[in-house]
């Protein structure tokens, strides 16, 4: 925070030694995510690094808001782990059971094992393709090793293994595919979701504050109008923002897959308004706007656009689009 109080060179130096700082105080495996910038609402002493902040305070906004989420996404990490600890050790349980003598010498073979365990370890690893990291501590495990009876111990039972297989390759990814994504399209988020509203996803997912004048920009006075831009603002205005709301629910139901309509259907679509094959050619360069093959809801928006200009209206279909379209 406040690092708007020192230039880009110092901050560069302080950023560092703080990463290195929380490398050596925090144990997790996770690389540790420092966000930079002057977190209040007075503008910037310094501007040197403006839109470094601004861009950091977005992410942190983002970040906060799919929170929720990530906590999520690590409990399950956690119980992946355990659960795979749980498998080794029931492996390194089933193997010292089934190497111990049925009636004489016990003690003398489980000290054996015992002193034997880094190659106990390597022979279940290799047999059962192991990770490394899912072993104990042999030092730990020993000593614990030392107050038990290896004679005592369960045998390994094939069916108890298989469920936890199948929990790590079944049931973890479809727990996580039931998680909310900010990659999944409005539809898969409806199912998640169930009666939850999701926002059209032309607006912003993840509310945060307009402060243009924060960061030493001209404060954009229309940003937050529910009525969009004027006519005058050529950059930013849309002549199509009302059918876009109007259209999305049947883009929507026509099934986009991650947002995007695939030529087929957006061809089989176009078909079906009865115009001329030379027509929907052109419809479909204009509003195939970045020539992908395929058209998001702006695009589809501009093709509907069209279509109903040249049935309607009875106009030509345009050699350009005009700037208030595209």
């Amino acid at each position: 925070n406040k690092a708007d109080q020192i230039d880009r060179q110092q901050l560069m130096r302080v950023y560092g030694a703080l990463l290195w700082s929380l490398g050596k105080t925090m144990s997790s495996p996770e690389v540790a995510r420092v966000y930079v910038g002057s977190f209040w609402e007075e503008p910037l002493k310094n501007m040197d690094n403006a839109d470094l902040f601004e861009m950091e305070e977005k992410d942190l906004m983002k970040d906060l808001a799919i929170l929720p989420r990530q906590s999520a996404v690590r409990k399950i990490n956690e119980l992946v782990k355990r659960i795979r600890k749980v498998k080794t050790l029931s492996y390194i349980i089933g193997h010292l059971k089934s190497q111990m003598p049925a009636l004489m010498g016990k003690e003398k073979k489980q000290q054996k094992l015992i002193e034997d365990l880094p190659n106990v370890f390597r022979t279940i690893m290799k047999k059962n393709n192991l990770s490394p990291g899912d072993f104990p501590d042999i030092a730990k495990f020993t000593g614990k090793l030392k107050d038990t009876k290896f004679a005592e111990f369960h045998a390994l039972r094939d069916d108890q293994i298989t469920m936890l297989e199948e929990c790590l390759t079944r049931d973890i990814p479809r727990l996580m595919e039931d998680l909310p994504s900010e990659k999944d399209t409005p539809e898969i988020l409806r199912q998640k979701m169930g009666t939850a509203t999701v926002k059209n996803p032309d607006s912003a997912n993840v509310p945060v504050p307009n402060r243009a004048d924060k960061f030493g920009r001209k404060t954009d006075m229309d940003a937050a109008n529910p009525f969009g831009y004027g006519q005058e603002d050529e950059g930013n205005y849309w002549a199509l923002q009302d059918s876009a709301e109007r259209l999305f629910d049947g883009f929507e139901a026509l099934g986009p897959e991650g947002g995007f309509l695939a030529p087929q259907i957006a061809k089989d679509l176009l078909v079906k308004t009865g115009l001329e094959k030379e027509q929907l050619r052109q419809i479909w360069n204009l509003s195939d706007i970045d020539r992908d093959g395929y058209l998001d809801h702006h695009e589809y928006v501009v093709a509907m656009f069209l279509c109903d200009a040249v049935i309607q209206k009875g106009k030509p279909v345009p050699d350009v689009l005009p700037m208030s379209v595209v």
